[in-house]
């Protein structure tokens, strides 16, 4: 089953692109996102680095200390990475086997094109948002104030960081009719690709 990567900064609705490739395809989707908080909750394979090194494993308190802290955020995902990693090329070969038919999987990822994953991928989707939309997700899903909410989003490369490496880009502004269509016309173009 070909591999698509999706990826893009904090609060531009990367879930939400993913839920509609999904709802519109039936593409099933690999949340890099999701199996980190699998593997951080209690009894998962990152729990015990994780304490040994930060002393917890909750996400506010890993986040604050991310924002701040260029060293600490190495050390997570050299903790954390490996392990994603891991667990994703497991679900990469069960997918075919509990999605028959499907033209392709969607792997999302906020750190693929860091992480050195792009390249597993035969495309990539990055996804976009106007800077005000970003600031307002993260602050009404995460109850932050406006500036931490801009903190996390500086903490992160830029648009223009991601867009090169993209084969397709889905701006993430005005209604969700019209995110709707833009996914519609990615999706057509992935599965002829």
């Amino acid at each position: 089953m070909k591999r698509i990567g999706l990826t893009g900064g904090i609060g531009t609705g990367k879930s939400t692109v993913a839920g509609l490739f999904h709802e519109l395809g039936s593409i099933p989707i690999i949340d890099a996102d999701r199996i980190a908080r699998t593997l951080r909750a209690p009894g998962g394979e990152a729990e015990a680095p994780l304490l040994k090194r930060f002393k917890t494993t909750d996400p506010g308190v890993l986040r604050d200390l991310l924002t701040h802290d260029p060293s600490a955020k190495r050390d997570l995902e050299a903790i954390l990475h490996p392990l994603i990693q891991k667990k994703s090329e497991l679900a990469f070969l069960e997918a075919p086997r509990l999605n028959p038919g499907a033209p392709f999987l969607l792997y999302e990822a906020s750190l693929l094109i860091e992480s050195g994953r792009a390249k597993d991928f035969a495309k990539v989707i990055v996804v976009t948002s106007p800077l005000e939309d970003r600031i307002a997700r993260i602050m009404h899903r995460d109850g932050l104030s406006r500036e931490a909410a801009l903190q996390m989003i500086n903490a992160q490369n830029p648009d223009a960081f991601r867009i090169p490496h993209a084969d397709a880009v889905i701006d993430n502004s005005g209604s969700i009719e019209d995110l709707r269509l833009r996914v519609l016309k990615v999706l057509e173009q992935m599965k002829t690709s």
